[in-house]
């Protein structure tokens, strides 16, 4: 499935409220969608999120029902055309379910 990247604020999340976050994007994957990881900073209320996703559209409605929106021009969601592995450019991996 292609990859995807996503940012978003989230001002006023504890750890654990972004602990939350993640299982429920794990009890929510199907075979359209899949959580890769998720790094997050607190402090500054920002979170950016790899996916795997049939394609945006189908990710930006399961990030809907999820609650998670994107808006505004401080989040994103971009697909991952080229990615850096080890010193090399290359497209990523695409797995099959």
């Amino acid at each position: 499935m292609p990859k995807f990247v996503s940012a978003h604020a989230i001002a006023c999340m504890t750890r654990q409220d972004v602990a939350r976050l993640l299982k429920r994007f794990k009890e929510e994957e199907n075979t359209d969608v899949r959580n890769i990881r998720i790094l997050c900073d607190t402090l500054s209320g920002r979170m950016v999120c790899e996916w795997e996703a049939r394609d945006r559209v189908v990710l930006v409605e399961w990030l809907k029902k999820c609650n998670v929106q994107i808006r505004g021009t401080g989040e994103w969601l971009m697909a991952v055309q080229y990615e850096s592995v080890g010193d090399e450019l290359v497209t990523p991996q695409r797995d099959n379910p």
